[in-house]
């Protein structure tokens, strides 16, 4: 039994749904004191024990919504299971480097513990956010995601563009999505303290050289927009950059591509349409020759500044500055001497079991630059390493 002992207009305080003024009301229920707000409009109830509920017409619709989406998702499934007997669910731990950090940065700006959410990615909304260094290639991944059946559709229309994330975390199957989110960020942001993202550190070189691949092709595609000339990656240009970025700085690549793409526009040889590849093929082979000229006339290759205009993507930011703890200096050198301060560290916590039972469960009780101490969970043996 509710029973009101004061009510007050409280103008200092909006309801969170409609913006009206609340009331602070004081009120006893089975002989306990109760304090909550309730809005002067709509009702809504916000209670200062975070175990209460409100049951205002708004909340209880939501509730439902819930409800009903919940159903339905759980009904998609089984349908889906019973069409396909090799439907699989993915341990989190078994996608590859480059799709949780895809994912990561998909997920990492829409979900927080405190606020609300959709349990599944609406990709239509953020298809042309800078999540990755371009367009294609964030599409080319979520279409390699989808195929492997990583990402699979809400609903039966395939045009809705709404994704649910096929995987089991810690066994469970169908985690909500803020799981999924605190478990790549404890991976990506902890410095390996609370587990790794991959399995070798190959993994994450190869994720290195990806990712500032496309942050060249980003570059080419935003130098050539200022001409209104189309420009795009394809395997023979991406053959090229990861033999340059072998010994060159992307800042070095940023420069060769400029020169090549000027001349090119200068020479009116770029076409406004890239139909078969033709700008591609003729970059690729301008900045061949241009390489060539430079080792055998040993030229020193200029570097050219990240450009301020050039938008960082979420993929890179997380990468490069997050969890290397890199700077905008990953720019400026080539990959053998980033990777030269990385990979001890990183090989070490792929490798890493206990030295008395040889369990991979392990907690990191003491992180240094050069040294870690690492607790066995399993035979609470404590293990001392050097890390360099």
């Amino acid at each position: 039994m509710l029973q009101i002992l004061q009510k007050k207009l409280d103008e200092s305080t909006q309801c969170p749904l409609c913006r009206a003024s609340m009331y602070w009301v004081e009120a006893e229920q089975f002989d306990q004191e109760l304090n909550y707000h309730e809005c002067s409009y709509c009702e809504h109830k916000v209670y200062q024990d975070k175990t209460l509920n409100c049951h205002c017409a708004a909340c209880q619709s939501n509730r439902k919504k819930l409800i009903k989406e919940a159903l339905h998702q759980e009904s998609y499934k089984q349908k889906i299971k019973g069409k396909d007997k090799d439907f699989i669910e993915f341990e989190l731990t078994q996608l590859n480097f480059i799709q949780k950090l895809f994912l990561l940065s998909i997920l990492d700006d829409q979900v927080f513990e405190n606020s609300r959410h959709d349990e599944f990615i609406d990709w239509e909304k953020i298809k042309y956010a800078p999540i990755s260094p371009n367009y294609l290639y964030q599409k080319s991944l979520m279409k390699r995601m989808i195929d492997q059946h990583v990402l699979t559709l809400k609903d039966d229309a395939s045009e809705s563009g709404q994704y649910y994330i096929n995987v089991r975390l810690d066994g469970y199957s169908e985690p909500s999505l803020y799981s999924i989110t605190h478990r790549l960020r404890l991976w990506f942001y902890e410095n390996l303290s609370q587990g790794i993202p991959f399995k070798s550190s190959d993994e994450v070189k190869d994720a290195i050289y990806e990712v500032l691949y496309e942050k060249i092709v980003q570059f080419i595609q935003f130098y050539c927009k200022l001409w209104q000339v189309q420009i795009s990656g394809n395997n023979s240009l991406r053959t090229l950059c990861y033999r340059l970025l072998d010994s060159l700085a992307v800042g070095q690549i940023f420069y060769l591509m400029q020169t090549a793409l000027d001349y090119l526009h200068q020479q009116k040889l770029l076409q406004p349409r890239n139909e078969k590849f033709i700008n591609t093929n003729l970059l690729k082979k301008t900045v061949q020759q241009y390489r060539e000229r430079s080792l055998e006339e040993k030229w020193v290759t200029s570097t050219l500044p990240h450009p301020p205009q050039l938008q960082m993507s979420k993929m890179a930011e997380v990468l490069f500055f997050r969890f290397l703890n890199c700077d905008e200096s990953v720019f400026v050198q080539p990959i053998w001497k980033i990777w030269e301060k990385v990979e001890p560290r990183l090989k070490f916590y792929a490798l890493k079991r206990c030295m008395h039972c040889g369990s991979d469960e392990l907690n990191v009780d003491y992180d240094a630059d050069n040294h870690v101490t690492l607790f066995c969970r399993s035979c609470k043996h404590q293990d001392h390493y050097f890390t360099r």
